[in-house]
């Protein structure tokens, strides 16, 4: 079974002639998708490896863009927030830290 990031590759995305517009179509799906997942524990375990994975493994214009890679923390910050451990926590932050500068206070619980 293929990781849940690379489930795009192959579909209509492919046909698109230009990378740059198939990169926007992917994330307006990967947004469409992160906004309706029900709030429970397989939603967590799958945004947890999505933000600790970031964006390395998928192949551009499959990659998640920034404002995708962006809910995922939010979600994981804002509504997953006590589901973290204190180790889950300080990993995923961790990640947030590497890819955006500044993070915003209520990621951090303030």
């Amino acid at each position: 079974m293929p990781p849940p990031s690379s489930i795009l590759h192959g579909t209509i995305i492919d046909q698109f002639r230009s990378r740059d517009e198939a990169h926007e179509l992917a994330s307006e799906i990967w947004l469409a998708v992160i906004n309706n997942l029900e709030e429970n524990k397989h939603t967590f375990l799958l945004l947890k490896r999505f933000a600790q994975e970031g964006d390395l493994f998928l192949p551009f214009p499959y990659s998640r863009s920034y404002k995708v890679l962006w809910r995922v923390f939010k979600k994981l910050f804002t509504d997953f927030r006590d589901c973290l451990s204190r180790a889950d926590f300080y990993d995923v932050l961790a990640c947030a830290k590497s890819m955006f500068q500044p993070i915003p206070s209520t990621w951090l619980g303030y």
